[in-house]
């Protein structure tokens, strides 16, 4: 299952088209393989992954393999990606 926080309905508004669809596509496929190429690890939390999209953009989710879950954090520019992480 995946859900994501009421602020990454905004966040993806802000996004170029482009990177929106591919952002999209891959909040999708998280479904079927949480740990995609390309994903890694962010310190100092024990559930959360981050993954690079089209250079300059991460998606930042957490991972709840007990219930299940996945639950996207942020999506947008890396330069605001980590500032509440």
């Amino acid at each position: 299952m995946i859900s994501y926080r009421s602020s990454v309905e905004g966040d993806l508004a802000r996004l170029p088209q482009q990177v929106r669809a591919l952002m999209l596509k891959k909040v999708v496929e998280l479904g079927d393989n949480p740990y995609p190429p390309g994903c890694k690890k962010l310190k100092g939390a024990e559930n959360r992954y981050r993954l690079r999209m089209a250079g300059e953009y991460r998606l930042v989710y957490s991972l709840f393999r007990d219930d299940r879950l996945i639950k996207i954090e942020f999506v947008g520019h890396r330069k605001d990606a980590y500032r509440w992480f």
